[in-house]
Formats: structure tokens, C-alpha cells, sequence
């Protein structure tokens, strides 16, 4: 078994998550892009959504788990935060969140990008670019929330 180290990611202001964008966007054939990742506050903002919290962990690779600090929230005791549109992380362009981030410099040898639903405590869904890593991600989850027995949808 393979020991897990997370921390918080803070995305660095440079390089700006844009050029990274369109520098993927550019290897992977895009001439045009609807939506970019952008450095806001300390997480990564995309899509018209809150910024992401972001936690790296390392298993021998690299992955990035990104969570809404909304649904966290939500899970804990007296917090009072508006909902998330209906449906959002299955309409979200996961490529182009996940492309920049992929190609970042604070992960040269790559990393993979996991975007995290909480449907309610022990329930969440999760979609992964390139590949999925469930272990990472409920390593972070768990840690977040103290809720240890989370259910995949």
C-alpha cells in the first residue's frame, strides 16, 4: 500500500492559468475556447462556478482533487452557503478545467485532475481527466469532512 501525502494547493499567480489554457488548447488542436481556468482568491475559478478548493496528492503520481468549499460547508455545522447550480458537475467542461492544469509546472511529470461532487454526507460523484484515482480522492474527502464512509455515484 502506498502511503498518500496530501496538502492544499494554492495555484501560483505565474504562470496565469490562461496562457496555459490556450497553450493546451493549441496542442490539442482547439482553435477556440469557451472557458478557462483563472487563479481567484486561493483556489481556481471555471465556468461561472465558485472557485474550486484544490488539494494535491502524491501516490507515486501526481493528482489534483478539486472541491466546491460550498459543498464542504454544507457538511458542517452551522454553515449557511447558497446552492450550486442543479447538475453542475455533469455539465462541467472537464477538459478544459483539467488540460492546464495538467500541463502546469508545479507538476512536471503530469498530473491528474479529479473534480468532486458531495451529494450529501457519504454520498459523492467524481469525474477524472485523465484517470481516475479513488483513493486520492477519498483521501482528501475524508480528511476535509472527518466522514469516513463515502459511497461513489
Amino acid at each position: 500500500m502506498t502511503l498518500l501525502q496530501a496538502s492544499p494547493w494554492i495555484p501560483p499567480a505565474t504562470p496565469s492559468l490562461e496562457r496555459l489554457a490556450w497553450e493546451a488548447a493549441d496542442a490539442a488542436g482547439f482553435a477556440t475556447l469557451k472557458a478557462w481556468p483563472q487563479v481567484h482568491m486561493a483556489g481556481v475559478a471555471f465556468g461561472g462556478l465558485p472557485a474550486f478548493l484544490c488539494w494535491q496528492v502524491f501516490d507515486g503520481t501526481n493528482h489534483l482533487v478539486l472541491l466546491q468549499v460550498r459543498e464542504i460547508g454544507a457538511l458542517l455545522r452551522q454553515s449557511s452557503l447558497e446552492v450550486l447550480p442543479e447538475d453542475w458537475l455533469n455539465t462541467l467542461d472537464l477538459e478544459s478545467l483539467a488540460r492546464p492544469l495538467a500541463i502546469h509546472p508545479d507538476f512536471p511529470a503530469g498530473v491528474s485532475v479529479h473534480v468532486v461532487q458531495l451529494l450529501g454526507p457519504g454520498h459523492l460523484q467524481v469525474r477524472d481527466f485523465p484517470q481516475p484515482a479513488p483513493g486520492a480522492v477519498l483521501h482528501v474527502v475524508e480528511r476535509l469532512t472527518g466522514i469516513t464512509d463515502w459511497t461513489f455515484r
